[in-house]
């Protein structure tokens, strides 16, 4: 790794609007004012499907209430803001020590809600050498990484090379938990709302920590209830089951905003994308060869896409990241513009003529296709798979359409002969702008290694090349522009990924909740500062 002088990151704690506090969850007599927050409130929240884990895997911890749905019961060293900026927490600051090595200068006064201390020892165990048990987690840390300094005061050493550690320590995987909790049966952390109960599939419930270091919860109770289905979780809120849900499908805004219901609206910070099977085994290997993928990408009328399909809740956006996290380098990334007659032409250059029946056809073998939706459920994705359905239809190709119901199911799908396209909705997670290509497509030194998407959709030796700086440059700008370039060449070269959307994240909440600030990722919503008034 090149020579890198210290770096020294933000010392200054920035509270955010959406900062999480701290109080007892037990009944009160203080008197509320009908209009005012009441601190005695119970905010019930109507959430997706519950796909927490409950044991291990090779390479996930359990993690009850923290993802995909975060209840702020555990806390990180950093913490993303909505518009993707790291901000201090359970650390204060950081400083970079060459060749490879974080301090992180850890919060005092701080305990977690079993009453043990934080500090540089709890860290250790609870964090860098937890994630060193199940592959080391975007950080990579390993058993012999983290080196207590003091009570306050840690060093951590990445197993490769590694300067985005701050920007991907956001992520709420990385929390910390205190030494001995189960986070699968009861997590104990640091945050602002201590674990009550969970009951898979069913529902889970935090109070409010009444020892926290910060600002308190202005509820004293949350309920999270898991709404599979988005009509019955849409009906929840107007019954008054629930005070809040997402996310709200974009047909359903205008019925709740008629119904006196208040949307919330993020910036874009997740993604519909298709996936195409470059490396796939008969008969699922036609995508294989670029020209047909670049014929898909030029097939797709994305303006028309977001205005009839996903009723203006979305951008025109191909960089498969926040737009601003590559600025600005973003119109590196070109993406393709909607030319039928031009993708008629590539597949007509490939060899695959149109046949009686509108389908073509080359060699005998017909230019049929395999789509899987759904990640995070085909639910979340609909009604896109019919329009590229359509989409396909008049170039020639007759696209089929399989829909699962959850994560889970989809990811049984994804091995070289279960489908030619993808289609997903992911999000950006943490702060460091190659996350996502880093930790799905890259195959270089450091990768996470021999995932299903690598071995499906990895751009190759170029892609890695371009990306590979990203890891170990200091200049957050050059990231950028590292980033965009390894991007460029996925998407418009390589055409492995086709971004059809920037997605913004949609939240409904009847008149009595206050204070909710829209993510754009869902996963790292605070809790701490959402009232709801008497």
């Amino acid at each position: 790794m090149r020579s890198v002088r210290s770096i020294t990151l933000a010392a200054v704690f920035l509270v955010l609007a959406t900062a999480c506090g701290g109080g007892s969850s037990s009944k009160s007599t203080t008197a509320t004012t009908v209009g005012a927050d009441n601190p005695n409130a119970e905010l019930r929240v109507g959430a997706v499907d519950d796909q927490y884990l409950v044991a291990p895997t090779a390479t996930s911890d359990a993690n009850v209430g923290v993802y995909p749905l975060n209840t702020n019961v555990m806390e990180t060293l950093a913490t993303l803001s909505p518009d993707y900026t790291v901000v201090p927490a359970l650390a204060t600051s950081w400083e970079f020590r060459a060749p490879n090595t974080w301090r992180f200068h850890l919060r005092t006064g701080v305990k977690f809600q079993d009453g043990q201390p934080f500090n540089a020892a709890a860290v250790k165990t609870g964090l860098f050498d937890r994630l060193a048990k199940v592959g080391g987690s975007t950080i990579k840390s390993g058993p012999n990484s983290a080196v207590v300094v003091d009570d306050n005061t840690i060093d951590f050493t990445p197993t490769v090379p590694n300067l985005r550690v701050p920007e991907q320590m956001v992520h709420p995987q990385n929390e910390v938990i205190a030494p001995g909790s189960d986070i699968a049966k009861k997590p104990v952390g640091t945050g602002p709302f201590r674990f009550v109960e969970y009951l898979p599939k069913e529902r889970i419930v935090v109070e409010r920590n009444p020892d926290y270091w910060g600002p308190k919860a202005k509820v004293a109770k949350i309920t999270f209830t898991f709404y599979p289905d988005a009509n019955a979780r849409r009906l929840a809120l107007e019954a008054g089951q629930v005070d809040a849900i997402f996310d709200v499908p974009h047909q359903d805004v205008n019925g709740l905003k008629s119904k006196g219901f208040d949307i919330e609206t993020s910036t874009v910070g997740a993604y519909d994308a298709l996936l195409l099977n470059s490396h796939g085994t008969a008969p699922t290997d036609i995508l294989n060869d670029v020209n047909v993928r670049q014929a898909i990408a030029v097939g797709i009328d994305r303006p028309k896409l977001i205005a009839g399909v996903l009723d203006g809740f979305a951008t025109a956006d191909q960089t498969m990241v926040p737009p601003q996290s590559l600025a600005p380098y973003t119109s590196t990334v070109k993406g393709f513009t909607f030319d039928p007659a031009k993708a008629k032409s590539m597949l007509d250059a490939a060899g695959w003529t149109v046949g009686s029946d509108g389908v073509r056809a080359k060699a005998g073998r017909r230019l049929q296709l395999k789509l899987v939706s759904g990640f995070p459920s085909a639910a979340a994705l609909s009604p896109i798979p019919t329009f590229l359905q359509s989409q396909m239809k008049d170039i020639g190709i007759d696209l089929s359409i399989t829909e699962v119901p959850d994560s889970s199911t989809y990811s049984t799908l994804m091995t070289p002969s279960g489908g030619d396209i993808f289609l997903e909705q992911g999000n950006q997670n943490d702060a460091n702008s190659g996350f996502l290509p880093t930790l799905l497509f890259y195959t270089g030194a450091g990768s996470s290694g021999g995932g299903a998407y690598q071995k499906l959709f990895a751009p190759g030796a170029t892609f890695d090349s371009l990306l590979a700086p990203a890891l170990t440059e200091p200049n957050a700008d050059t990231v950028r522009k590292e980033v965009a370039s390894a991007m460029h060449e996925m998407i418009d070269v390589q055409a492995n990924v086709l971004p059809v959307a920037g997605v913004y994240r949609i939240y409904g909440l009847n008149k009595k909740v206050k204070g909710f600030v829209a993510h754009p990722a869902l996963l790292h919503v605070q809790w701490g500062g959402v009232s709801v008034t008497a």
